[in-house]
């Protein structure tokens, strides 16, 4: 007798917090590949109704029962603060912010300043996604989804496959 078995695993989680539109597509294409998608940011930052399994007005998550977690934020200068608190609080495989080295750089000396672990800011990476010239919101949203995929599946290919 052969048995076969197929495991029926969770669906990754990808945290988004805020409204900007590369956090919008984001969600979009985080979607169509089998992530369930929590958008989180004030619904006055949100132009449009985020393609996601939740909806979060405002930055206060509450709890979240994902196992495996990946967390952007996308705030495009609105709520970074705030957002990047909530960020470092969760515990994830992946934390990333859509913005510059030297926008993060500033954000990451005023959150220690207010008393936020620097190792947790640390793990934050910016800018967020792989380095591919990528300028449109689409384009940005493909290369953190990018690099998200390299992160899930880091491990999980035999040796000696391409």
């Amino acid at each position: 007798m052969d048995v076969f078995i197929e495991p029926v695993l969770p669906h990754p989680a990808l945290v988004i917090l805020g409204g900007s539109p590369v956090a919008l597509s984001l969600a979009a294409q985080a979607r169509q590949l089998g992530y369930h998608v929590t958008v989180a940011a004030p619904s006055a930052d949100l132009p449009e109704t985020a393609d996601a399994d939740i909806v979060i007005d405002g930055f206060a998550l509450g709890k979240l029962n994902e196992a495996k977690r990946f967390v952007v934020v996308s705030t495009q200068g609105k709520g970074d603060e705030a957002a990047l608190r909530t960020a470092v609080a969760l515990d994830a495989a992946y934390h990333a912010f859509v913005g510059s080295r030297r926008k993060m750089a500033a954000l990451r000396a005023k959150l220690i300043g207010e008393g936020c672990d620097a190792q947790a800011i640390d793990r934050i990476k910016a800018p967020a996604g792989l380095d591919l010239g990528a300028i449109t919101p689409e384009e940005i949203a493909m290369s953190i989804l990018a690099e998200i995929t390299v992160e899930r599946r880091r491990g999980q290919r035999g040796a000696g496959r391409g």
